[in-house]
């Protein structure tokens, strides 16, 4: 089985169904599978070959999804590219990726047209929506000449289905290629830790390319289940979303979970369509989760992973409970239990496995890891040894194997020779009232090595002084791991897909310690 088949295979059995829904724009799954043959056809036609590559350049829309489908179903791989990208961002991964078409919206036409200027001019361009990009053909124009008659079947389940950059929070992305296979696997596993459901109604807020949406989306097409698309994350219109088409399951990441639950008009919305909310990205802090399964009581399923691993845990549903046991209560904070397929292992710097309760980093082995980075053989060696994939993270196994992260490998802080992990200051400036988002870094220190330094915006209306939250840090961790700094920030940066940067914000911190802020009154709030 391809990812292909899945259109093909729901057009056989729900033929009216509603396969893609946004706004006005309805797609049955008869029609999605014509339009996926006539996308392959179009393809074949433009003389794209198999293994050619396919980059995307949209924000989310139906468009999306047939174009992931009709790439797979030519035997082509897709190349998604996130919009946020400045043109030189966008032209590192087109140079890198050597795509032999481009299709963008109308919306990106001109960063594009940015883009390929860097790099060895691409013959071919499509264009989807009003508007105009040099040498760029129509969308709609393309697919008006091709019948909608399926192709024969151009690959196996093991070729790569797309290749998905990593989202750069710690460095220059790398083209992770993700087969079929990892994908479908992926899904199984999700199907046992999600209980998914034949009608099931799939909220994709996520960016469509992120692989967090992606295996989600395609988890949920997998059973011939309705997807309700929203073009960019917002949490009204989410909330709206929710409630209008009556949504099932959802995937958001905790940021996300956060603007929902605060989102002032969420007590006024009927939300009793949501049996399941599915996070990632790492854990909720623990205040985030509480306040989040009072005040969205459906079920909760959180899944670790990464690009390159797609879900290797779980904690599921039954796991998520406010009136547990103690030990119960603890788990709430960790990642879960290994994916039916997946093992995990703690290992130390010297790769020895260590046992439960030690940190080290998290290694991950199952079918959903994917076979390497795009042309970048060093990089592969190193992640990937013996079927191992090696993730960067630290965390710990406890006796019954529910993993706990600690940190990214390179956002631990080493103060005075201590490891101090950021998660866990975090987690507790998340429990201060005022605080509505915290990011936690180290920056250089002559004393110390590294000093910790939180960055912490407030809830609107709400005061807190910087010496008020070091106490509040003070009063619930070793004194050592409490902020040095605290700076007060309108905002954190983040990627499409909610995650933090801790990337762009050590410079953002850094000039801002020009001034004392561990004593400056915050400006907003």
């Amino acid at each position: 089985m391809t990812l292909d088949d899945i259109p093909r295979r729901n057009g056989l059995r729900f033929p009216e169904k509603m396969a893609l829904v946004m706004g006005e724009q309805r797609l049955t799954w008869a029609e999605l599978d014509r339009r996926v043959n006539k996308v392959a056809a179009a393809l074949v036609a433009t003389g794209l070959r198999p293994g050619d590559r396919v980059a995307i350049l949209l924000a989310n829309c139906p468009e999306y999804l047939e174009l992931y489908f009709g790439v797979a179903r030519a035997g082509m791989i897709a190349v998604p590219i996130n919009y946020r990208l400045t043109a030189r961002e966008m032209a590192q991964i087109l140079g890198h990726a050597e795509p032999a078409l481009l299709i963008a919206s109308s919306a990106y036409a001109q960063v594009a047209e940015d883009a390929l200027s860097q790099i060895p001019p691409l013959p071919r361009r499509w264009l989807i929506g009003d508007g105009s990009m040099a040498q760029a053909i129509g969308y709609e124009t393309v697919l008006s000449g091709m019948h909608g008659q399926p192709l024969p079947a151009a690959g196996s389940d093991t070729d790569t289905f797309a290749i998905f950059f990593t989202s750069g929070t710690t460095g220059l992305p790398k083209g992770a290629m993700v087969s079929h296979r990892n994908l479908i696997a992926n899904s199984f596993n999700q199907f046992v830790a999600d209980g998914s459901r034949q009608q099931d109604i799939n909220l994709i807020g996520t960016p469509i390319y992120h692989m967090g949406a992606v295996f989600m989306g395609i988890t949920y097409m997998m059973l011939g289940c309705t997807q309700i698309i929203l073009e960019q994350f917002e949490a009204a219109s989410w909330l709206a979303a929710v409630e209008s088409e009556r949504v099932s399951v959802a995937l958001l990441v905790p940021t996300m979970i956060n603007a929902v639950i605060n989102h002032p008009t969420i007590d006024s919305r009927n939300l009793s369509s949501l049996r399941l909310l599915f996070y990632g990205g790492g854990p909720m802090p623990p205040a985030v989760l509480t306040k989040a399964l009072t005040r969205l009581p459906c079920g909760y399923t959180q899944g670790y992973g990464l690009t390159e691993t797609l879900e290797a845990t779980f904690l599921v549903s039954a796991d998520h409970v406010l009136d547990g046991t103690p030990l119960q209560r603890q788990r709430l904070a960790s990642a879960g239990r290994e994916a039916v397929d997946a093992e995990v292992r703690i290992v130390d710097d010297q790769g020895h496995d260590l046992p439960p309760g030690q940190v080290g980093e998290i290694l991950v082995k199952s079918l959903s890891v994917v076979s390497g980075y795009w042309r970048q053989a060093a990089e592969t060696q190193a992640a990937i040894r013996d079927g191992w994939f090696f993730t960067g993270d630290l965390g710990y196994l406890d006796e019954e194997r529910y993993l706990f992260l600690v940190d990214r490998k390179k956002d631990m802080v080493v103060s005075g020779g201590v490891n101090i992990y950021t998660k866990e200051i975090e987690a507790i400036l998340f429990e201060h009232p005022a605080v509505l988002e915290a990011a936690v870094i180290g920056l250089p220190d002559e004393q110390w090595g590294e000093a910790v330094t939180a960055a912490v915006v407030l809830r609107p209306g709400m005061q807190a002084t910087a010496a008020a939250l070091v106490a509040h840090c003070r009063a619930h961790l070793a004194s050592y791991k409490k902020p040095k700094h605290v700076i007060f920030v309108e905002e954190l940066p983040k990627n499409p897909s909610g995650k933090v940067l801790k990337r762009d914000l050590r410079p953002q911190l850094t000039a801002s310690l020009s001034i004392d802020h561990r004593t400056e009154e915050p400006r907003h709030g």
